[in-house]
């Protein structure tokens, strides 16, 4: 079967589009500090940049209490919606013209009602979150191969080294955007070698059209 000739671009959401890395690691922190944990080792499971039950699991919880803290602690975000802004370039995504959608390790009820709060809900086709997937790269692979998409035509945008990464694995392309609120710094982004980083989301226009 012929792959569909179409551009896909699939967005990370925190530190891509919102700036929220000072409201994860208060809400993680508080949780944690409470259960006995230094700052120290909730900083380092959080700066590793997997998703929150991930992260929980890496700290040393079993599977039902990961279970049971992640929902307590991306409830405790959905509190903050009102005081989450946007990434000073997020609104150039709506001068983007491709098939865009978002998948993020959030829950959707948190990112949805955030991104109708900053008028962005729309530039997505579809938006998906950490209650759709329990694994972000057999996600992404499965929608690829389902909608029958070329992977040379199908870029990932983030702004950790844990994207281009993610990028990698399932063979489709790195746009890491090195911006105020992005989770990790240029330097720690360059070490894991990204086809393509920013400074601004508007650059990806340019990237898409060549």
């Amino acid at each position: 079967m012929k792959k569909e000739n179409i551009k896909l671009l699939i967005f990370d959401f925190d530190g891509t589009i919102v700036d929220s890395k000072s409201l994860y690691y208060k809400v993680i922190g508080d949780e944690l500090r409470i259960l006995g944990f230094s700052k120290k080792k909730i900083d380092m499971a959080i700066d590793i940049g997997t998703s929150l039950r991930k992260t929980l699991r890496n700290i040393g919880f079993g599977f039902i209490v990961s279970w049971w803290l992640h929902k307590k602690i991306l409830k405790r975000i959905e509190k903050y919606i009102p005081e989450v802004k946007k990434c000073h370039d997020a609104e150039k995504i709506k001068n983007i013209s491709a098939r865009k959608i978002l998948v993020t390790n959030s829950l959707k009820e948190f990112a949805v009602p955030v991104l109708r709060h900053l008028k962005l809900e729309k530039e997505f086709a579809e938006i998906y979150g950490a209650d759709d997937f329990s694994d972000k790269v057999e996600f992404i692979s499965e929608y690829i191969k389902n909608h029958n998409i070329d992977k040379k035509n199908v870029f990932y945008i983030g702004d950790r080294a844990v994207d281009v990464k993610l990028a990698r694995k399932i063979g489709i392309i790195s746009v890491i955007v090195s911006g105020k609120c992005a989770w990790n710094t240029r330097k720690e982004i360059l070490a894991e070698n990204p086809d393509f980083l920013l400074s601004d989301l508007d650059e990806i226009s340019e990237i898409i059209l060549s």
